[in-house]
């Protein structure tokens, strides 16, 4: 999954957009696309991931100044992958939380649960296996309530996972940052979730 995102995120970066008429694609992609090339710099060290990543962040900045409710809760994300990406946990917790709870005020569950599945990464990367667990919980329980059942069952088996006496803390899966991107379904259509414990009984 790993190298296939980078291949992708590639392309990307290779096409040089101009139609500022597409804005709202513009701004998505800008969007993801940092939080793309943190990660890849988190995994390959290449500083041209970090740069690419502090552009998208300038670029969200500038938006978030002039539209609070569309991009502050992105700003703050970035904020906290880039965090990430420089060991700096104090700034990252913060900004983790700022991210999901920017995304809740401005009704943007789809992002709140994406601001709880990477803080979950953050965390299981720093070894706090119970933190990383609770986070993916919340990031379950918000993908469900936006519509999305296949990406919240694959959330709670991870979880589970991880819980389990042969979890490695030492492999961590990218987020499937597709599924806040899509819509709310396999098929685009909200459905009604089961909701199940994350302990069997």
């Amino acid at each position: 999954e790993y190298e296939e995102m980078k291949v992708f995120a590639e392309k990307y970066y290779d096409f040089d957009l101009h139609a500022w008429n597409l804005t709202f694609i513009h701004t998505a992609h800008t969007f993801y696309g940092g939080l793309v090339s943190s990660w890849v710099y988190r995994q390959s060290k290449d500083p041209k991931w970090a740069d690419r990543a502090r552009k998208a962040k300038s670029a969200i900045k500038k938006w978030a100044d002039c539209n609070e409710w569309n991009f502050q809760n992105k700003l703050y994300l970035l904020e906290a992958e880039e965090a990430f990406c420089y060991d700096d946990i104090q700034s990252a917790e913060s900004f983790y939380e700022k991210a999901s709870s920017s995304a809740r005020k401005h009704r943007f569950i789809h992002e709140e649960a994406l601001a709880h599945e990477l803080a979950g990464h953050f965390f299981l990367e720093k070894g706090k296996k119970g933190a990383a667990v609770e986070y993916f919980m919340k990031a379950r329980e918000n993908y469900l309530e936006w519509g999305a059942v296949a990406k919240s069952n694959s959330l709670f088996e991870y979880a589970q996972g991880l819980l389990s006496a042969k979890s490695s803390l030492g492999t961590c899966t990218f987020p499937d940052f597709s599924s806040s991107m899509s819509g709310p379904s396999d098929n685009g259509e909200k459905k009604k979730g089961k909701r199940m414990p994350l302990w069997s009984e």
